[in-house]
């Protein structure tokens, strides 16, 4: 007598992956993509407050652009003297900005997706890597936190 083999308790998306992205330029490009399109959180290490206003104008502009067609932007960081003036313009473009003493680590985490950088950047410059995530289970501990 065979038995049939077990059904799964539960089945996985053929079309999840996570993958990372290499190159500043592609790092920027998937920022942008992932700001465009849908309700993100962001939380962001306060050294790197200053990539919205200095080199990543871009990023600052997607921002803008993503308010303007009613995208929410939810953003967690310590907000310190250091990086007031940074925070100040942030405000104008997210839907909430909170603070959080102690804040590490720099991540986006929407409905379906996360990234972050795969290592930390240098001051005013972007990360030369991001990991890109659409499995379920990484999304749903990321929105946790």
């Amino acid at each position: 007598m065979s038995s049939a083999p077990a059904k799964p308790t539960s089945v996985q998306n053929v079309n999840e992956t996570t993958k990372i992205a290499k190159g500043e330029d592609n790092v920027i490009q998937h920022t942008l993509n992932f700001v465009s399109c849908c309700r993100a959180d962001r939380c962001m290490h306060r050294q790197y407050n200053s990539l919205f206003a200095g080199r990543d104008k871009a990023i600052g502009g997607a921002f803008e652009n993503a308010k303007n067609r009613g995208i929410t932007l939810n953003y967690v960081t310590e907000i310190t003297r250091e990086n007031i003036s940074y925070c100040k313009q942030l405000i104008q473009f997210v839907s909430e900005l909170r603070h959080v003493d102690g804040i590490k680590g720099n991540f986006y985490v929407s409905e379906k997706e996360y990234i972050a950088p795969a290592k930390f950047h240098e001051l005013g410059k972007s990360a030369s890597q991001l990991i890109y995530s659409n499995v379920a289970e990484i999304v749903e501990q990321q929105q946790y936190v």
